[in-house]
């Protein structure tokens, strides 16, 4: 069935690509399945005619459009054994460019600025984020906690906006940001515990992602999700603006449907079919126009060993931390092997500051103690900072929108060099002495 809508800019006709496959395991990955068991095609729709942007390939998905419009990223497998790769194409044809030729799968690619990509590839401990030139050489890690992470949008601003697991959401995701040099990785916001993926940016500057079949919002004038009307049936990952109040969504009107194509326009009780199959399953729908290239991170990493992470008052904090009662903080990194090594500890200053320097492309957590050295609050998850990062954070457990006081801290007016928890580091996982 063909489809063709409105952009709610006069009727004017629009083209966009969707995934198409009999068998959608979305949550596979995280058992280290495969999301399409059965294949999935990319499929282009435009003025009333629907055609497969890599005809030949055993399985193709998650498309992105180029900023000029004229050419896609894609994520496929030539042979139904090989591992999937990056690979691009021309919108108007032609055969597709192999751009990445890892031994492990690639997915879930992105354009982003100085002509490089991101993209998810397979490792030990899942899929973590990679940066590459879009020739697919000089790639660069970004990504170093456990499980698997996985691009959904670039955002205006640069920053990659990407999938993980959480701690407090179970099994569950979370959305976070980080820069295109790994530095700076954050939840979005701080309200977990529920499964929050497959998020995009708005020309608003909201942030729109699913929440177990539903849609919700992240905006700047409130710290915690906002749910969107509800509707019958349930969506499917990503959806595409065309214009204000204006969306492209994966979605199926009732539990025996498959998922469709449909339009959304603001104050819809319902979205509006635009495509749909008896057999089989449409997601992914990405609209097909230029689109603003986003700004240029410009990384401030050096190459000093480690990362200097400082925290202004661990007592700013959604926990509820008695004030003096913290005396240190405690460093954890997992090693090569995976598991979690004690690096060792810090000391807490009145107003509740503490500097530290720790590893760097390397999982890390912290604890705070009292004076027993007994644990008053501990990360349930892991970050990471990068080599030569100068990281700060407002409090434990915070949260990104907080701001810090204005005011020197007390660990700072101490010494400004930083306990040194790399010897403990070293010595455990390398050998050192």
């Amino acid at each position: 069935m063909v489809g063709s809508g409105s952009d709610g800019q006069g009727g004017t006709s629009f083209s966009y690509i969707y995934s198409q496959t009999p068998c959608l395991e979305r949550d596979a990955i995280a058992i280290g399945g495969e999301r399409f068991p059965s294949g999935v095609t990319l499929r282009l729709m435009a003025g009333g005619v629907d055609r497969a942007i890599a005809p030949g390939f055993a399985a193709s998905a998650d498309a992105a459009v180029s900023f000029d419009g004229l050419r896609i990223l894609f994520s496929g497998k030539q042979k139904p054994a090989d591992p999937w790769q990056i690979w691009e194409v021309a919108l108007s044809g032609g055969a597709p460019r192999r751009v990445t030729a890892f031994p492990e799968d690639a997915i879930t690619p992105f354009y982003i600025s100085n002509e490089r990509i991101v993209y998810a590839r397979r490792t030990a401990s899942g899929f973590q984020l990679e940066t590459s030139s879009i020739a697919g050489k000089d790639a660069d890690r970004l990504t170093y906690s456990p499980g698997d992470h996985l691009a959904s949008a670039v955002l205006r601003d640069g920053r990659v906006l990407f999938d993980a697991p959480h701690a407090e959401a179970g099994p569950g995701r979370d959305v976070f940001t980080v820069y295109v040099d790994g530095s700076g990785v954050e939840a979005y916001r701080c309200d977990h515990g529920r499964d929050r993926h497959s998020a995009t940016e708005l020309s608003s500057g909201d942030i729109v992602f699913e929440s177990r079949g539903r849609l919700a919002r992240f905006t700047s004038a409130h710290a915690v999700q906002i749910d969107l009307p509800s509707v019958e049936g349930k969506f499917a990952g990503r959806i595409a603006e065309l214009a204000p109040g204006n969306w492209i969504v994966s979605y199926r009107p009732g539990p025996r449907a498959t998922f469709g194509i449909y339009q959304w326009r603001a104050g819809q009780a319902a979205p509006e079919k635009l495509f749909a199959e008896k057999a089989l399953e449409a997601i992914e729908p990405v609209v097909v126009r230029p689109h603003e290239m986003p700004k240029r991170h410009p990384s401030a990493l050096g190459n000093r060993e480690g990362a200097n992470l400082l925290c202004l008052n661990v007592y700013t904090s959604r926990m509820r931390i008695p004030a003096g009662a913290v005396a240190s903080v405690r460093v954890w990194a997992l090693n090569d092997a995976g598991a979690a090594i004690a690096l060792g500890e810090a000391p807490v200053e009145q107003d509740g500051s503490f500097f530290v320097r720790a590893p760097s492309e390397r999982a890390i957590r912290f604890e705070v103690l009292d004076h027993g050295h007994k644990t008053i609050a501990a990360e349930k998850g892991w970050f990471w900072a990068r080599r030569g990062e100068q990281r700060v954070c407002v409090g434990c457990h915070a949260g990104p929108e907080r701001a810090p006081e204005n005011a020197v801290p007390a660990t700072l007016l101490r010494s400004t060099e930083p306990a040194n928890l790399l010897t403990p580091f070293d010595r455990v996982t390398r050998g050192g002495k």
